[in-house]
């Protein structure tokens, strides 16, 4: 099975609770409203049945708001990093990679993340 398995290099957890998602391409006025419940510090995966109806591509750079819950929202650039055809191993979706982002909504999104660790880290995504 080798070759099977992701060479991540950075841990994502998955939520107990989905986050709100807007996205939408630079400067422009259509929004996508989603949600996420995996989450890591340099980006997020999507959940789709049929991911090749997403409405950006490889070389879409988009902007990102991420609602962190409460009254705290970030905002980042994306990239779309990894597409997952449904029949691949694990769940069909859209993994979305954080390209620019603000020291402060990082510091945001790494205090977050690290709150929502279980102690125990059964809630780490493989």
């Amino acid at each position: 099975m080798a070759g099977s398995r992701e060479n991540r290099k950075v841990q994502r957890i998955l939520l107990p609770k989905a986050l709100k998602v807007v996205l939408c391409s630079i400067g422009a006025n259509v929004k996508y409203e989603l949600m996420t419940r995996d989450i890591s510090f340099t980006g997020f995966f999507l959940e789709f049945d049929s991911p090749g109806r997403f409405p950006f591509n490889q070389s879409s750079i988009m902007e990102v708001w991420l609602d962190l819950g409460g009254e705290q929202t970030i905002f980042f650039n994306g990239k779309m990093a990894r597409v997952v055809l449904p029949g691949s191993q694990g769940q069909s979706g859209i993994a979305v990679r954080i390209v620019q982002i603000d020291k402060e909504s990082e510091r945001s999104l790494i205090d977050f993340v690290k709150s929502m660790t279980a102690a125990d880290g059964s809630n780490i995504v493989a």
